[in-house]
């Protein structure tokens, strides 16, 4: 099953990247301007999905930025790049 998961999440990815251009959506300090990462606003582990959901649950980033988000998630949700468990619709 993950592995099924994992090949539809790979697609998924391809596809975004693609209709969105690859153009890094945050644009933080350091960006690349590249995007290659999908990053869920909603982490999976409050609820996110891997894969569907609507458009505007993910951000496509460089890695720079991506990692940025990670490791400064309060700052990360003041900018609206992160959404908490109690802030879905």
């Amino acid at each position: 099953k993950r592995q099924r998961e994992m090949v539809e999440r790979r697609r998924f990815v391809r596809d975004l990247l693609e209709q969105r251009n690859h153009i890094c959506e945050a644009k933080l300090n350091g960006c690349t301007g590249w995007a290659v990462d999908v990053h869920e606003k909603l982490r999976r582990s409050q609820g996110g999905l891997l894969v569907g959901g609507k458009p505007d649950d993910y951000l496509i980033l460089c890695r720079p930025c991506h990692t940025w988000v990670t490791e400064n998630p309060n700052k990360a949700h003041s900018l609206g790049l992160i959404r908490r468990a109690w802030e879905r619709d």
